[in-house]
């Protein structure tokens, strides 16, 4: 029998990261490389050892201590399950989410709280360098193509897109 409630939407929580978060954060960006982001890497040894070489917890805590940098964690019952950095030029140097998170308001989330970072740090426009996996996610944010593809990182691709503020 039905007892009329709704479920409650996943708890989805966004927040300043910390070097506490550098063991899970990592953990999540590595793991979303490796899982999410294979039609991308094509499980090519030499383009996982590039695309993974300077993301170690030791190098997080670096990341979030630089004043140019915002760096974000994006949390789904309290365990991390997203990151995201911004940097002062308006570029997107890191958005991850943990592989069976998607799909559940993480990234647009986290995305939302970059962005107003973006906005109250008046820059014009966020861009960032696309896989071709991610690409319909952040056609759906509104971001266009800002060039031609080129070579990134052995066989990946990246696609640059821009997002006017």
């Amino acid at each position: 029998m039905h007892d009329g409630r709704v479920d409650a939407p996943a708890a989805i929580a966004i927040r300043p990261a910390t070097p506490a978060d550098a063991e899970p954060a990592i953990a999540v960006v590595r793991r979303s490389i490796v899982a999410l982001c294979g039609p991308d890497h094509q499980g090519d040894p030499q383009t996982l050892e590039a695309w993974l070489a300077n993301k170690t917890p030791a190098r997080f805590p670096e990341w979030i201590a630089d004043p140019d940098n915002t760096t974000r964690v994006g949390t789904l019952h309290g365990l991390v399950a997203g990151v995201g950095m911004l940097h002062a030029t308006g570029e997107l140097r890191l958005f991850y989410v943990a592989p069976g998170a998607q799909r559940r308001g993480i990234g647009r989330a986290l995305h939302a709280a970059l962005a107003a970072e973006a906005r109250r740090a008046q820059l014009p426009a966020l861009h960032l360098c696309s896989t071709s996996v991610a690409r319909p996610f952040y056609e759906a944010l509104g971001y266009v193509p800002s060039g031609p593809r080129r070579r990134w990182h052995g066989m990946l691709w990246c696609h640059p897109y821009r997002l006017p503020l």
